[in-house]
């Protein structure tokens, strides 16, 4: 018995190292190195063919307060923000505090920085999942190089860093089930907390189940340790929900939620559908207002907000800037109280249009996944950029995703009724199958792993790359449509590791290595 537990805590140690060096493998620093250079050099060509960084998006996205309030009131807006978690609020407020003249440079180091960090993240985790060292580098440079990632790169946007949060997450996890330090289980606990505050697709639902999935998991060791390690993150997620619910009434981190959801039922009916449900009583006048409409659209519809003295809570709309331009039809401020009262109406007709016309809602559900497999370079918002690298764009998506064809992208705007399928030709169909097999193939190798069969990652980094996965791509397709690709970029790295998991545990198995058989 003591020969079994001992052989059974060497796969363990096995499959949460760093590869071995080997005569057929690189060493591990040498697979670092490589990825580093590889990334500075594929950098230098994207720079030469024309890629810059976009930091349009200060003045013009809808997920940022005014960027006059962010330098000048910066605490106290944030401590008013109640459509989105504050952190990337936070993150631009302190890079707007530089001078002006040196704002794109610091945020575009502070990117370039995420991706060499995402590149490097994803290294990491696939060789402690096992992957030799040249190859975890090779997938890690081949990840990197894709215009689905490097255009969120050179774009002032909080895709980037979440995608690098959730890779970070895994390695944290890793280093926990290496050893069960509290310190590690505290990293995995306050990265969780800062996804959770950049994306409000991550709720604290989220970050809370985690923490019961530790603690059970250590309940006959020491799960105490691991509750006082979660302890802060949650009561600091907890405290962002509970300022909302003093700001406008709502216990979250977002309160455009009725917003999606009126994209997602009452704006799949056509106008002349809506106008008729109108007419009979069946839904509010809200249901003929486009969402994320100016202000001043909804005066007839709703009751405005009395002015509370706090610039983003009373501003319509947020200021005129000219470097970067302004772009006018973004400059709604949707941090206006007056917004909140226009989600819960979007929301109170979202839910009517679910009772008298639910085919709406699996219309858009099954436009949501046909988006969400396609290209995540295809997002409208890398217009800037994309031209540059069309080739490449198309090699890769060809090449690597599986797209035969079907169209181009959009370089506009989508409308609130989404009905904006391309086909199967523009859908990416290896990546259809890697989900697939990554999914499928995941559950079983957790129950395999949990009955205590097999060689491979502990089940409780195979869960997290799962579920993770899995609430990206199921909670973000019913709670969305129409930027559902732009979604898949915060899953792809975790369905790699995954996909790199199940290939190590095959060929484990297969090969019957000397480690197998001393159990």
């Amino acid at each position: 018995m003591h020969a079994s537990a001992t052989a059974g805590a060497t796969r363990e140690a096995a499959a949460s190292e760093p590869t071995p060096r080997s005569g057929r493998s690189i060493s591990w620093r040498t697979g670092a190195l490589l990825v580093a250079v590889g990334f500075a050099l594929s950098r230098v060509a994207i720079a030469r063919a024309g890629v810059r960084f976009v930091d349009i998006p200060l003045n013009d996205a809808f997920q940022l307060l005014d960027r006059g309030s962010l330098r000048e009131e910066l605490f106290t807006s944030l401590a008013h923000l109640h459509t989105q978690p504050p952190l990337f609020n936070l993150f631009v407020g302190l890079g707007l505090h530089a001078p002006q003249a040196w704002e794109t440079a610091i945020f575009r180091a502070a990117y370039l920085g995420m991706g060499l960090g995402l590149a490097l993240g994803l290294y990491a985790v696939l060789t402690r999942l096992g992957v030799r060292a040249g190859v975890a580098a090779v997938l890690s440079l081949v990840f990197s190089i894709s215009p689905s990632v490097f255009l969120y790169e050179h774009w002032l946007h909080y895709d980037l860093p979440v995608t690098l949060l959730l890779v970070l997450a895994v390695l944290a996890l890793q280093r926990y089930e290496d050893g069960h330090r509290r310190r590690d289980a505290a990293v995995f606990f306050a990265i969780l907390a800062a996804v959770v505050l950049t994306r409000s697709l991550f709720h604290v639902v989220w970050l809370a189940g985690w923490v019961v999935v530790l603690v059970l998991h250590r309940r006959r060791a020491d799960w105490r340790r691991v509750a006082v390690a979660a302890a802060l993150p949650l009561v600091v997620v907890v405290g962002v929900y509970a300022n909302s619910l003093r700001v406008a009434g709502s216990f979250s981190s977002s309160t455009a939620l009725g917003v999606s959801l009126a994209k997602m039922t009452t704006f799949q009916l056509t106008e002349e559908q809506r106008q008729d449900l109108v007419a009979r009583g069946e839904l509010s006048p809200m249901a003929l207002v486009e969402p994320m409409s100016p202000l001043e659209s909804y005066r007839e519809v709703v009751p405005f907000r009395a002015p509370t003295g706090v610039a983003v809570l009373d501003d319509e709309a947020k200021g005129i800037y000219t470097d970067p331009d302004t772009n006018e039809v973004f400059r709604h401020n949707m941090n206006n109280l007056t917004f909140v009262d226009v989600s819960n109406r979007y929301t109170e007709d979202a839910l009517r249009t679910l009772r008298i016309r639910p085919g709406a809602y699996l219309q858009a559900v099954l436009t949501a996944y046909d988006v969400f497999f396609r290209p995540a370079s295809d997002y409208f918002t890398l217009r800037e950029n994309r031209p540059q690298v069309a080739g490449l764009d198309r090699l890769y998506n060809a090449a690597l995703y599986g797209v035969v064809g079907g169209g181009e992208p959009s370089f506009v705007l989508p409308e609130a009724r989404v009905q904006y399928r391309q086909g199967p030709g523009r859908t990416a169909w290896f990546v259809v199958v890697g989900y697939a097999v990554a999914l499928v193939g995941g559950a079983w190798a957790m129950w395999r792993r949990r009955s205590g069969g097999g060689d491979g990652p502990s089940p409780l980094v195979l869960g997290f790359l799962w579920s993770t996965t899995m609430w990206v791509m199921v909670v973000g397709n019913a709670l969305e449509v129409g930027e559902n690709n732009r979604f898949r970029l915060y899953s792809e790295p975790l369905v790699i590791a995954l996909l790199a998991a199940l290939a190590v545990m095959w060929r484990r198995r297969r090969s019957r290595l000397p480690l197998e058989a001393a159990s």
